[in-house]
């Protein structure tokens, strides 16, 4: 992802001796965009949540109305019965994107810093989210936790205004039988319009510097559209 973004003429990285001054020791993003049009920190997404959802789907089905399990089963069908599936199912989803709110977090502090210190006050902010090796933070996982972190509190994150997130840890279905590697575009003000035609074209740039185009899925917010497929088996989870 760095060497991709370092081949626009238009980036600069502030971690550039040019920066070394003005940044000093204090937190700074990764790089300008766009002719400092964007302020972008990359995060990568790298702590497998396995052994927290174990401990919650341990200690659900260790209560008397929980069902007897045998064998393998996805996670939906064995709490589907059960009468707080609901609050289950969020435990479960909020353990896979507690990584995404941490880098939510700390990015937008680290955005708002370099904006302050570079004196770019009108700048937005780009969160670059990347998965390559956590198969159970799918796409589905990162989509709710980035919408619910701002749903929740999106005056927490006032200097992000963009959220990439590039997952190949998974594929997902496409049109005609087809897989290909979801990415995610989040934005938070369609009155950002320069900034949205910017991240179009850097996806379309992103597809064909991996030998391949980007593609719009129509979700309308149906999560399901982004049901992992995996070149092995699914990740599991040891109950007994």
């Amino acid at each position: 992802m760095t060497a991709f973004l370092q081949t626009d003429p238009g980036t600069e990285s502030l971690d550039g001796p040019q920066f070394a001054t003005v940044n000093g020791s204090g937190a700074k993003a990764d790089f300008l965009l766009g002719g400092r049009r964007l302020i972008a920190e990359l995060k990568t997404l790298n702590r497998d949540p396995k052994d927290q959802t174990t401990r919650v789907l341990r200690e659900r089905l260790s209560q008397e109305d929980a069902p007897i399990v045998f064998g393998s089963l996805g996670v939906s069908k064995v709490i589907e019965g059960l009468h707080d599936h609901d609050k289950v199912s969020k435990q479960i989803i909020d353990l896979a994107g507690r990584a995404v709110r941490r880098h939510l977090k700390k990015a937008n502090d680290q955005i708002g810093a370099s904006k302050e210190r570079l004196s770019l006050p009108n700048a937005g902010g780009l969160v670059i989210l990347m998965n390559d090796s956590e198969p159970m933070i799918d796409a589905a996982a990162i989509g709710y936790a980035i919408k619910s972190a701002f749903d929740a509190g999106g005056s927490g994150y006032p200097h992000i205004t963009n959220v990439w997130a590039c997952i190949e840890s998974h594929r997902i279905r496409m049109q005609g039988g087809r897989e290909g590697y979801p990415q995610i575009h989040v934005f938070t003000s369609l009155e950002r319009q320069p900034e949205l035609d910017f991240m179009g074209r850097m996806l379309g740039a992103w597809g064909s510097a991996n030998g391949a185009r980007v593609e719009r899925l129509e979700h309308r917010g149906d999560w399901d559209v982004m049901r992992p497929i995996y070149d092995g088996p699914p990740p599991t989870i040891e109950l007994s």
